[in-house]
């Protein structure tokens, strides 16, 4: 339901504005029946199972590079890789679906990601560099990618920053470099996965080298990154809009007394959870559980 009021916040639909009053209200169409809510949906959950996949195969890594290899290591280490290879393949195409939406319905999101100052037909796609003066500085300009990977046609024409005012664009330097760091961590997490699945299958077990466990212990923090540089991109990207077209953020500022004291309780929920969680896992960790093939049958 969070993604399905985000989704509207991004796509609003399900209502008209009539002198600036909201009618002929439908809930179901403004919560079920955007296509926001379908690609948010899909990149969330996928994303999600990424991010707990690889916290938990980060665990067990260090667990192997810290001398800890037993059965039991290894069958856990295995099912959570599995599960974060498995999403991060998944994660491609469902990207490329997220993108194109965003440049259909929100162009000028798009054109922060990209730091696209001018609509420009085959528009290039720059990888790295800071957005400055109106130009990518010291990017690496790959001719006519954007078009592609937002239409799928070289030649196709995408709007830039100057289809709207100053005004009402959003931070460019904030949306490109949190849109960068979660494809370029993405992609990385993606061949990680891809090693891993064509060792799995190629040769039937784990990989051998060191540096794979490192790599994997590393994905664990950088997935949680990743996770939030999307919802930067998604969040930031919109702005200055609360509600797309709609609503200015500005406009949707509230006095209410009460939501400070509503966030400090949500916050400390979750630290006692946070904690509740990491005090189990010590004592998991602490038991000497041995391979899991040693364990005596139980029931009867």
């Amino acid at each position: 339901m969070v993604i399905a009021v985000n989704a509207w916040m991004q796509h609003p639909t399900g209502f008209r504005l009539v002198s600036g009053k909201a009618v002929d209200v439908d809930p179901v169409k403004a919560l079920f029946e955007n296509s926001y809510l379908w690609h948010e949906l899909a990149h969330m959950y996928v994303a999600g199972y990424m991010v707990t996949g690889f916290l938990l195969a980060a665990a067990y890594a260090l667990g192997r590079l810290r001398g800890r290899w037993g059965r039991y290591e290894r069958t856990a280490f295995a099912i959570a890789l599995s599960a974060a290879a498995v999403a991060s393949i998944a994660q491609a195409p469902i990207g490329d679906w997220a993108a194109r939406d965003v440049a259909a319905s929100q162009p000028v999101k798009l054109a922060a990601m990209e730091g696209l100052a001018r609509t420009t037909k085959g528009a290039s796609e720059h990888l790295l560099g800071w957005y400055v003066n109106g130009k990518i500085e010291f990017g690496i300009a790959i001719p006519k990618l954007l078009s592609l990977l937002a239409f799928h046609n070289p030649s196709a024409t995408v709007r830039g920053l100057d289809t709207v005012s100053a005004a009402l664009r959003p931070p460019v330097n904030v949306v490109r470099v949190a849109f960068q760091s979660m494809v370029a961590i993405g992609t990385l997490l993606l061949a990680l996965s891809l090693v891993f699945v064509w060792i799995r299958l190629r040769r039937g077990r784990l990989p051998l080298a060191r540096w794979f466990y490192g790599a994997v212990a590393l994905a664990g923090p950088a997935s949680v990154f990743a996770l939030i540089a999307g919802w930067v991109v998604t969040e930031v990207g919109r702005q200055p809009w609360v509600v797309y077209h709609v609503m200015l953020t500005d406009q949707a500022v509230t006095g209410a007394k009460g939501i400070p004291v509503a966030y400090a309780t949500l916050a400390l929920a979750y630290l006692v959870v946070g904690a509740g969680v990491v005090w189990v896992l010590r004592r998991l960790a602490a038991v000497p559980l041995g391979d899991v093939g040693d364990m005596p049958p139980q029931g009867g």
